[in-house]
């Protein structure tokens, strides 16, 4: 019995880290999972986990529910909550939790953060993280704090960027100063070429993780409430497509990723502005 979970839980492992799956740095939300997990330039309910600054400024409460089955296995699902409310013109507050793995080898993540507008066009976002990482009982659990900041601008109309930095003082675990929790850089670029279509492409460093060097994608509007999505993520290249459906308040997205090795990872989000 030992043996077998000691195989699933090295598993579980070598498959979050090898499919850039670390719960310090995860994307949430479908849509932006649809078009290769760019995701520091959209500005949505999931930029709570994705680029806390990208929130500022969405002008109604928002709340999401999101999940993937990674490879279609059931020790790799990852799910995530979120919340988003403005609470002044230019600033607005946001809650999340999310978690992955199985009974052996699992890990949670829980958010709060505030974002607040800089000067004209650039904002800024920072999340405090509380991380818990639980495995098979002879590995034992580990807990830890961390931040992540991000900044979000639109320059001229049409374009944005988007940067973003988790865990910037590579700090480590409590109960193991050995154990760090990944320090992750993304930089990202989009352009809307018009109120149906949008380009975003978005690039990343880890230390003591992985993220891919290159993710790109696009997404088509058709009448303001279908959306097509199609993207690639690069080392290892992963292939991605999605659909959404908006109507009145609410958004339902839907994707799937296809991994040259691993394979398919169905993922779906709901969310809902109030």
């Amino acid at each position: 019995m030992k043996i077998k979970v000691a195989i699933l839980t090295l598993l579980a492992i070598a498959i979050s880290v090898f499919a850039s799956a670390q719960i310090e740095t995860n994307n949430a939300g479908a849509r932006s999972a649809g078009i290769g997990n760019t995701s520091t330039t959209i500005r949505d309910t999931w930029a709570v986990f994705n680029n806390p600054a990208a929130t500022c400024r969405l002008n109604k409460i928002s709340a999401g529910l999101y999940y993937e089955n990674r490879f279609l296995l059931k020790q790799t699902g990852y799910g995530a909550l979120a919340f988003q409310m403005p609470v002044h013109k230019s600033g607005n507050i946001s809650l999340g939790v999310c978690h992955y793995g199985y009974k052996y080898y699992q890990y949670s993540r829980a958010t709060i953060g505030y974002s607040q507008q800089l000067f004209t066009n650039l904002y800024m976002g920072l999340n405090i993280n509380y991380l818990h990482l639980s495995q098979a009982e002879y590995y034992g659990r580990a807990n830890g704090m961390t931040f992540e900041l991000g900044l979000y601008s639109q320059p001229v109309k049409n374009f944005a960027i988007g940067v973003y930095v988790f865990n910037p003082v590579n700090v480590s675990f409590f109960e193991n100063r050995d154990l760090k929790m990944p320090v992750t850089m993304k930089l990202g670029l989009s352009y809307l070429f018009s109120d149906a279509l949008l380009l975003a492409v978005e690039t990343g460093k880890s230390i003591n993780g992985y993220t891919p060097i290159f993710k790109g994608g696009i997404e088509y509007t058709l009448r303001k409430h279908f959306s097509f999505r199609a993207g690639i993520s690069m080392l290892p290249i992963e292939y991605s497509f999605g659909l959404g459906y908006k109507i009145a308040g609410a958004t339902i997205d839907l994707a799937f990723a296809y991994h040259q090795i691993l394979g398919l990872s169905p993922k779906i989000s709901v969310q809902y502005e109030f």
